[in-house]
């Protein structure tokens, strides 16, 4: 078992960098890969491992996990920084090689088959494991010191890839279910039903925890795509506006593309393919990425209580693309402004609802800040994938500060493709 680490961290001194991701642990699981090698049992090959014990075959399941993570370093001076982690990604992996004799005979393959089941169970299961043992790092803030803060940052990283590496292991108890299952079988040679085995050695090894009844709630994310037909796509462009030297903003190169497209959906989930193509502060291009997601239509609402608010409070609240803009910001917020407006996108007018909030920063954490304030607009319309047509997130300073006194970050619909959106009268 292996795990690889990326480090994507963005430094932050005084402007803020173009970087916009909204905190999140993604976890992508790769089909699991299986594949059977035959061996002359009087003449093996030399990659065929060791046989154990009185086993004819040999089984081998390689559980593999690839994790990278990124966040945003706050350097106070030349020796001091904070360190904040805002993204974590780990992809699973399995690799499945059944070793067998030519010509082998039914028990053996059988038994070959139920280590086969064995590894798949816990598989099934990984994903849910990953995602517990990221997600207690996301957004935890790291105090970094000393003469080489690089240096500094890559060993807390390393702590960090160790103590995930360590606990995913710990917590995916399959050699011990598959030397239960040897116990139980004598490696093949007692005559007993491999699914009968397959059973007890699960249930001896990792017994199902009981399960609390549990209040399910309609995923608001699912709702805002549960009127669309597959293929219907939304393209948002985000980009920097900045001050002209006159108290006035005007836009900067688009830093960010990012598409959703409805892949499927049925009255479990839905099924979403994710493209982004990110640019530098200078609009040059940088590797896009893709990946594939889905979605459950409903959730424990003791999850996560803020994925209880509206499809409209989550777009307001989670920071949406607000990226370096929100480091800092409390929470919580006064009274919450709306009306109606209409927005045109490619000649089309959308009828939307929008919402302004006012949010102010921690000076006791960020020290930079102090009198800062953060506000969001956001446009929002249900005749449109994921609600979200508009956001405008602007931070506004007093004068004489290291940072800029106005900045703001626009997140804007810019295409759509599949569907009509509903126009105002």
């Amino acid at each position: 078992m292996w795990l690889w680490l990326i480090v994507m961290f963005t430094l932050v001194v005084g402007v803020p960098s173009v970087q916009s991701e909204q905190p999140q642990v993604e976890i992508v699981k790769l089909p699991a890969h299986i594949g059977t090698r035959y061996f002359d049992p009087k003449n093996p090959p030399r990659d065929r491992p060791p046989l154990t014990g009185p086993e004819e075959g040999v089984y081998v399941g390689d559980f593999l996990s690839n994790a990278s993570v990124g966040g945003q370093v706050m350097q106070a001076n030349a020796t001091h920084a904070k360190a904040r982690i805002n993204r974590i990604k780990v992809t699973l992996q399995l690799n499945i090689t059944t070793w067998l004799p030519k010509d082998p005979e039914k028990r053996i393959v059988e038994h070959a088959e139920g280590h086969r089941q064995i590894a798949e169970y816990y598989y099934r299961n990984a994903e849910v494991i990953a995602r517990r043992i990221a997600e207690p790092f996301l957004g935890k803030t790291i105090e970094l010191s000393g003469a080489d803060l690089r240096n500094t940052l890559s060993a807390a990283i390393d702590k960090i890839a160790e103590e995930i590496t360590n606990e995913y292991k710990g917590q995916m108890l399959v050699k011990t279910t598959q030397d239960r299952y040897d116990a139980l079988t004598e490696h093949g040679r007692k005559e007993i039903l491999v699914s009968d085995a397959v059973v007890q050695a699960l249930k001896d090894t990792y017994p199902e925890p009981a399960k609390p009844a549990v209040v399910l709630v309609d995923s608001p994310e699912y709702l805002a795509w549960k009127n669309f037909a597959p293929g219907a796509k939304v393209v948002y462009a985000a980009r920097y506006w900045n001050l002209n030297g006159q108290n006035h903003l005007v836009p900067g190169p688009i830093t960010s593309l990012k598409a959703y497209q409805l892949r499927g959906i049925n009255v479990e989930s839905v099924r979403l393919w994710f493209s982004q193509a990110p640019t530098d502060r200078y609009g040059r291009p940088m590797p896009p990425n893709e990946w594939e997601e889905t979605i459950a239509a409903q959730y424990d609402s003791k999850v996560d209580l803020l994925a209880n608010q509206s499809r409209s409070a989550q777009l307001l609240t989670l920071f949406h693309q607000a990226g370096n803009l929100a480091i800092g910001v409390q929470l919580n917020t006064g009274p919450i402004e709306t009306g109606e407006a209409t927005i045109e996108v490619n000649g089309a007018r959308i009828a939307t609802h929008w919402e302004s909030a006012t949010y102010e920063y921690d000076a006791s954490v960020w020290p930079t800040f102090k009198n800062c304030r953060l506000v969001i607009n956001l446009w929002t319309s249900n005749a449109v994938p994921t609600g979200l047509v508009r956001k405008t997130e602007e931070r506004t300073c007093p004068l004489g500060r290291d940072q800029l006194p106005r900045v703001m970050v626009e997140t804007y619909l810019q295409s759509f493709e599949g569907f009509t959106p509903v126009a105002s009268r």
